[in-house]
């Protein structure tokens, strides 16, 4: 395999059981470097089990995962960090009282002689957010007060932060208007352009239709879809989610 054709991430017939419950079976999932990815999947399909075991919250009981042609084993979520993989959770996992700078460097605080840098790191606070195309009216105000698309930014300021290579997000979406549904989405676009590969989980297919590249189809813990999303529509992917078809699901 060529250096070109090596996903930066291949998931290789990954299976998963919790004593006789089988959340995954031979699941195979790649992932390109600057490709939005659609994981999908009715309720109980495998989606969360595959991107726990991605982020090493969970270890395979079979199969292996490739970063960069590079077999890997996560010792657990900080090392899946250290290896460039960020996952933003549909909470957010925000401290509500605090302002931008404080979420976003919570736990590596910048400081000089003892001190915090609370200037630069509102300055580095500010240039992540705006890096995203977000507009924000006060930096300084607790995230409790902005709305929910302004939060979903932090939050992926606050993974971009750690230079990921991979950032997976879970329902950055729900709950949110319209408006800002748009500028979520659009803020997975500037993580792409940024070089960044994107997973992105959601029950809402019309917005995996509009910003992914590719979709990833889960049914009963396989995989019966890997569809380019210029070749896909709805019925199709809805027919993966609950029928019996089985699509592209090849490497």
């Amino acid at each position: 395999m060529t250096e070109q054709a090596t996903p930066l991430i291949h998931m290789e017939r990954i299976t998963k059981h919790f004593g006789g419950i089988q959340a995954l079976s031979e699941v195979d999932f790649h992932l390109n470097a600057s490709e939005i990815v659609g994981l999908v999947g009715d309720n109980g399909a495998g989606k969360s089990t595959l991107i726990k075991v991605l982020s090493g919250v969970y270890s395979p009981n079979e199969g292996s995962i490739y970063i960069n042609g590079k077999k890997v084993r996560f010792e657990g979520p900080r090392h899946a960090k250290e290896l460039g993989i960020e996952t933003v959770h549909q909470d957010r996992g925000l401290v509500p009282g605090f302002q931008v700078a404080a979420n976003l460097f919570l736990g590596r605080e910048k400081t000089r002689f003892g001190l915090l840098r609370l200037r630069y790191m509102d300055q580095l606070a500010r240039e992540s957010v705006e890096s995203l195309g977000i507009e924000m009216q006060s930096f300084r105000a607790p995230v409790m007060n902005m709305s929910g698309g302004q939060q979903q930014t932090v939050a992926v300021a606050r993974a971009l932060s750690a230079n990921p290579k991979v950032v997976i997000l879970d329902e950055p979406t729900a709950a949110l208007a319209i408006k800002e549904v748009g500028k979520v989405l659009d803020v997975m676009r500037r993580l792409r352009e940024h070089g960044v590969a994107v997973v992105f989980i959601s029950h809402v297919l019309p917005e995996i239709l509009l910003v992914t590249d590719r979709i990833v189809v889960l049914r009963r813990g396989q995989k019966v879809g890997d569809l380019m999303t210029r070749d896909s529509d709805q019925d199709l992917v809805v027919k993966l989610m609950i029928g019996t078809e089985v699509v592209g699901c090849a490497g």
